[in-house]
C-alpha cells in the first residue's frame, strides 16, 4: 500500500508543480511529456510523462482506480513487482501509442500503467471487492472487465479523442 500511495502522491505533486514553477503549463508538458520523436533524445520522458495529467478529471479518475487496484496488487505481489509492472505497462503504452499517433503528439498520464495493474489485479485478486465507483461492493475482476470494455468501445466511438485508448489497452 505504501508504494501505491507514494506513486499517487508523486502524480498529485506533478499536477500542481507547474502552477507554481512554470509561467506556461504547456512548457511543463513540453519538458516532461513524452513524444515519439523524443524516444532516443529524451528517453526519460517515457517515465516523467506518467506522472503528468491534463486536468483535474484526468488526475482524479486515474488516482481513484490506481488506489483500489494498486493496493490489491501490491498486497499480493509486493512493492518491487508492483512498481515494475506499473512502469513496464506505462512505458509499453507510450511506445504502442507511437504506432497510432504522429511523432509530435505528447503523451501524458498514468493510464497505461494503471491498466496494467487492473489486468494483474483481475488475475491475482479477482474476488477482492472494491466500492469504486459505486457504493456497493464489486469484485475487481468485474470492475476491471468494465474498464476494458469501456476502453474498447471508446476506441471505436471516439476516434478523434485526445485520449490514447490504444495505450490503455
Amino acid at each position: 500500500m505504501k508504494l501505491t500511495l507514494i506513486l499517487i502522491l508523486v502524480a498529485l505533486l506533478a499536477f500542481f508543480v507547474p502552477f507554481f514553477v512554470y509561467e506556461n503549463v504547456e512548457n511543463y508538458y513540453d519538458a516532461f511529456g513524452f513524444r515519439g520523436q523524443d524516444l532516443f533524445t529524451r528517453p526519460w520522458t517515457l517515465f516523467t510523462s506518467v506522472f503528468l495529467h491534463g486536468n483535474v478529471e484526468h488526475l482524479l479518475s486515474n488516482v481513484l482506480v490506481w488506489f483500489f487496484f494498486g493496493i490489491a496488487v501490491e498486497a499480493e505481489l509486493g512493492k518491487i513487482k508492483t512498481a515494475a509492472l506499473f512502469f513496464i505497462g506505462a512505458v509499453a503504452g507510450n511506445i504502442l501509442s507511437m504506432l497510432f499517433y504522429s511523432p509530435d503528439t505528447i503523451f501524458i498520464g498514468a493510464s497505461a500503467g494503471i491498466f496494467t495493474l487492473i489486468g494483474i489485479g483481475m488475475m491475482v485478486k479477482p474476488l477482492d471487492v472494491s466500492f469504486y465507483p459505486l457504493v456497493i461492493p464489486i469484485p475487481l475482476a468485474l470492475l476491471g472487465m468494465g474498464y476494458v470494455l469501456f476502453n474498447i468501445l471508446a476506441l471505436f466511438t471516439e476516434p478523434s479523442s485526445n485520449i490514447s485508448y490504444i495505450g490503455h489497452l
